[in-house]
């Protein structure tokens, strides 16, 4: 039942050899020395699948139905792609609008990544989660338009299919519940979908070691694997609630009722408290979803300041760069395993990712009481017996009715 970091690391030893590409940071010398590559590589080809260009004509922030936000482009050729953006993408829609989309409009989309490493080149004084969060939603728009463009999944760009069914826990972003009333709402969803794990939160979120209410991290923890047994994946998350000491006392607990993993421990930015954590504790540390530097992901990585990597597609600023820490991962040997608390046709990014990815960890993030997606798309996509399917259709594979873009308030 229980996970440990040796036995974690040995599962990973095959995806090790997936091999990384050449890196668009810098790379390490002989002597030590870090020094700049000769040129960055690009993660995807894709002259591969399209010979003429694909050039960006408009890209657009809407909002359907009041509620609903979503980044829609469209290409000169007419065809569309669209992402359903995250509750964070209006407060960022100025650096969307007079930053990011200028330097992408007019441009062959073929050369997306040599674009947002220009662009970071000229606004680098941005650089930060809400920039890379404005480019990271207009990126897997592209992606999903290069893929209809193209006529195949936004998988088959990444490379080989690894699997088609993805296995899922339930992702609760509840502190405010007992134990009791959190068992009865995952005991629902674990029934409704399938999952084989939850993942749970313990202490208070940048809490300075405050728990949500007193005792409340143990006592949810207990509860829920008394009811679901010894053979069922428990998953934690303390949204930095910790310090060092603190984490490492948590990790005791957790180990004790063989908790599998723990995310984000100590506060995201101190990797330094983080990586005290990992060296002394069996129990796999994870995180990463608030990082989007790539020298920040090379020091984690060589550091082993986590165990698992949790690269957030929207934060990191899109696909290409989620596929560069991958692959950077799994040249040492380490998982990943995206942050992406999502439900639905909302998971199409992940889902992709996750059919591709050799060094995919564990489960894969679903989330419970998942919001209602009441606008006209195909397909409806729910979790069945614990796995969520790869959808067939060229791009991340949803198709939205147009009739929804003719109400739609521009953000």
């Amino acid at each position: 039942m229980r996970m440990d970091r040796r036995a974690m690391m040995a599962g990973l030893g095959a995806a090790s050899l997936a091999g990384a590409v050449d890196a668009q940071v810098a790379v390490r010398r002989p002597d030590g020395l870090l020094a700049f590559p000769e040129a960055p590589a690009d993660q995807v080809d894709f002259r591969r699948w399209l010979d003429r260009p694909v050039v960006l004509r408009s890209a657009e922030m809407l909002r359907v139905g009041g509620r609903h936000e979503f980044v829609r482009v469209v290409s000169e050729d007419g065809v569309a792609g669209v992402v359903k953006a995250n509750s964070r993408m209006a407060e960022v829609s100025s650096l969307f609008h007079l930053v990011v989309k200028p330097r992408l409009l007019g441009q062959d989309m073929r050369d997306i990544e040599r674009l947002i490493r220009e662009l970071y080149t000229r606004e680098y004084k941005f650089a930060s989660l809400p920039f890379w969060t404005a480019v990271g939603h207009l990126e897997l728009a592209i992606w999903d338009m290069m893929g209809k463009s193209a006529g195949v999944r936004c998988v088959d760009f990444m490379g080989p299919v690894q699997r088609t069914d993805i296995p899922i826990y339930i992702s609760s972003l509840r502190r405010n519940t007992t134990p009791e009333e959190e068992v009865a709402w995952l005991a629902e969803e674990v029934e409704t979908t399938g999952a084989r794990g939850v993942k749970i939160k313990v202490g208070g979120r940048m809490s300075r070691n405050a728990d949500a209410s007193p005792g409340r991290s143990e006592a949810v923890v207990r509860a829920v694997r008394q009811h679901f047994g010894d053979d069922f994946t428990i998953y934690a998350d303390a949204n930095g609630s910790y310090d060092a000491p603190g984490a490492i006392d948590l990790c005791l607990m957790l180990t004790a009722w063989c908790v599998a993993m723990l995310e984000e421990p100590c506060p995201y930015e101190d990797v330094e408290m983080t990586r005290q954590v990992v060296e002394r504790t069996a129990i796999p540390i994870a995180g990463g979803e608030q990082d989007n530097s790539m020298e920040r992901w090379r020091w984690l990585i060589e550091n082993r300041a986590l165990d698992v990597l949790q690269p957030d597609f929207m934060y990191n600023g899109g696909m290409a760069r989620t596929l560069e820490v991958q692959r950077m991962a799994a040249a040492a040997g380490i998982g990943v395993a995206p942050h992406y608390p999502r439900s639905g046709s909302e998971t199409v990014e992940l889902i992709h990712f996750a059919a591709y990815a050799p060094n995919l960890h564990g489960l894969q993030e679903y989330r419970g009481q998942g919001r209602d997606l009441d606008f006209a798309h195909e397909p409806r996509i729910a979790p069945r017996n614990g796995v969520v399917t790869l959808p067939e259709g060229p791009g991340f594979g949803v198709s939205f009715d147009p009739s929804i873009w003719t109400g739609a308030e521009t953000i």
